[in-house]
């Protein structure tokens, strides 16, 4: 009996065949991976972005908003300079030597005059050891790579109505608001190189007084309105006697003031008429994106700085504002 035979082959892949599925199967998970970290890293840098802008915008309004007031109520001297009695910008304090010319004149806390590191500061001033005084903290340095101290901004001005001040107190209509600006470091940070700028109010009186003998609360640690900033820098806009504009720094300023009063003959000291606030804010986490230059640099108003670190991808950026002063544009009646 004949027997038929039924050639069965066998069906798979072969060797060439699988390597190549093995192939393409990386391929595309390796395309799927680099969408995944491409976009892992372009959400870090737009979360980034948005950190900055709500600090950067809302925040330098915020400030802007109660330096507009500065100077405010003292209608008997509208002139603002380094010795306008109550003047808006507190450069100058009373001492045990002196107590005329000045715009800073009550005592502070236990009838002690106010500490200079309680002024207006800026870089080349004596720094305080005492803490939350000014000490110029900053991230920054400049082209030669020496570090660049911030500023400290220090204004006075008559509550317009009730209002609150930038620690969130309830200050009556007609009281004497005292705030101080300044880099310290943010206790919520992760290491002692995170700066936030900080505001330090005068504790409010329980009855309004415009011109107090003493002024209570003021140089402790302040408020914080924006976190993550890395260098604080302020100018003033003054016109000297001869007509001519310039912008100054703080010490500069009272420099060009002294050799003023000290000229033969003495003239006016520069009128303040303006000032100019910058900030270099900074993300809350490291980007990690190439498109970050670690080495970029900065211009903040009249200097040109760069981070001190340049080993992480931080993103970066400088929010500035110009403030005319118009309480300090009237003449003397």
């Amino acid at each position: 009996m004949a027997q038929s035979f039924i050639s069965n082959k066998e069906q798979g892949f072969t060797l060439i065949e699988l390597i190549v599925a093995l192939a393409l199967g990386l391929i595309l998970v390796a395309a799927a991976t680099q969408l995944f970290i491409g976009g892992l890293l372009s959400s870090r840098l737009q979360k980034a972005n948005a950190e900055i802008q709500d600090s950067g915008i809302f925040g330098l309004e915020y400030m802007a908003r109660d330096i507009r007031l500065l100077n405010y109520g003292n209608v008997v001297n509208p002139q603002l300079t380094d010795t306008t009695p109550w003047g808006g910008i507190v450069l100058t304090g009373s001492t045990a030597t002196n107590a005329n010319n000045i715009n800073f004149i009550p005592k502070v806390d236990t009838n002690t005059y106010i500490p200079e590191a309680l002024l207006s500061r800026g870089a080349g001033d004596t720094v305080s050891t005492v803490n939350n005084h000014w000490k110029g903290l900053s991230n920054i340095q400049n082209s030669s790579n020496a570090e660049v101290q911030s500023d400290q901004l220090t204004i006075q001005f008559i509550a317009p109505t009730n209002m609150t001040n930038c620690e969130g107190m309830n200050v009556l209509a007609g009281d004497l608001i005292v705030q101080r600006y300044f880099l310290r470091v943010d206790n919520n940070g992760s290491s002692q190189q995170d700066y936030a700028l900080a505001c330090d109010a005068n504790t409010p009186a329980v009855s309004a007084t415009a011109q107090p003998d003493i002024v209570n609360g003021l140089g402790d640690a302040g408020q914080i309105i924006l976190p993550r900033i890395d260098h604080f820098h302020v100018l003033l806009g003054a016109k000297n006697a001869a007509g001519n504009f310039a912008y100054y720094t703080i010490p500069q300023y009272r420099v060009a003031a002294q050799a003023a009063r000290d000229a033969s003959p003495a003239v006016a000291a520069p009128r303040i008429l303006s000032i100019q606030i910058s900030v270099l804010a900074r993300s809350t986490n490291n980007a990690q994106n190439k498109a970050i230059d670690p080495n970029q640099s900065f211009l903040m108003l009249d200097q040109n700085v760069h981070a001190a670190d340049n080993r992480t991808r931080f993103l970066r950026r400088v929010y500035s504002v110009t403030i005319a002063l118009r309480n300090a544009m009237g003449e003397t009646i």
